[in-house]
């Protein structure tokens, strides 16, 4: 396993160093929320695929910056507050309203978890709370073939989420879940996934103790089914998660 995401990482650097030598790195910007919800796996294919990396921390960080409307990519994190707390976390309204300009121009936003309600309500859906949260692992329902998310195929991921929305119009359905329709959805260049595969399993528990109150809250059963999860699904979806986003990287520079 351990061999096949260096290959991925080797390949994903030799293709970019061969389509532009002479180019200076390119830039993602990654919205982070909460410390314990980072961009874990995806950091290394990001680094072998030549992109500077720079966090902008939400309630710290400037989102009105020009280096954020003008990077190549940007990837807005999870965090443990919805898209509608705007009046609780004023900063949110900034946030939002890079991901709209960005969208506007077709520059490119990959949306994980609130990240995906981000995209969704800067397209004009609603985002809801769903009448049962859904947490834990489930495997997704793939509605497209060869897709970027093909390498998912028949995987359980990871959901963790209060909320939910309608597919925004011009988007594709990409996923789907019993307990939610839209997982996943593409709009131009963009893409949003209300689940996680970013997650490095060897700092799992880091995520268990930021999301401590709500497992808590949850069925008893909940904590020993997530960690068990881990070590059913957890490392073996580590290499096609990294694929995966990997292959949105590549649909990026075979886009027009």
């Amino acid at each position: 396993m351990a061999k096949s995401a260096e290959i991925i990482c080797y390949i994903a650097k030799n293709y970019f160093i061969w389509k532009s030598k002479e180019a200076k790195l390119k830039t993602a910007i990654i919205i982070r929320h909460v410390a314990y919800e980072g961009l874990g796996l995806f950091t290394r294919v990001l680094e072998h695929s030549g992109y500077d990396i720079i966090y902008f921390d939400a309630g710290v960080s400037d989102f009105r910056k020009e280096i954020a409307l003008q990077a190549d990519i940007v990837i807005v994190l999870g965090g443990p507050v919805s898209v509608n707390d705007i009046v609780k976390f004023p900063y949110l309204i900034d946030e939002l309203q890079l991901v709209e300009k960005r969208l506007a121009n077709d520059l490119p936003v990959f949306g994980i978890g609130l990240g995906a309600q981000m995209l969704a309500k800067a397209l004009g859906e609603s985002v809801y709370p769903m009448s049962e949260r859904e947490y834990g692992w489930a495997p997704l329902r793939l509605l497209t073939e060869d897709g970027v998310l093909e390498p998912l195929r028949s995987r359980h991921v990871l959901h963790w989420h209060n909320d939910a929305f309608s597919l925004p119009s011009g988007a594709t359905l990409l996923a789907s879940t019993a307990k939610c329709e839209v997982q996943a959805f593409s709009w131009k260049k963009s893409m949003a996934l209300q689940f996680h595969t970013e997650i490095n399993m060897l700092k799992f528990e880091q995520w268990v103790l930021g999301h401590a109150v709500e497992i808590q809250q949850a069925e008893s059963s909940c904590l020993n089914q997530l960690r068990q999860g881990v070590d059913n699904f957890g490392f073996t979806l580590e290499e096609h998660s990294s694929q995966m986003f990997y292959n949105w990287l590549l649909s990026l520079e075979q886009s027009p």
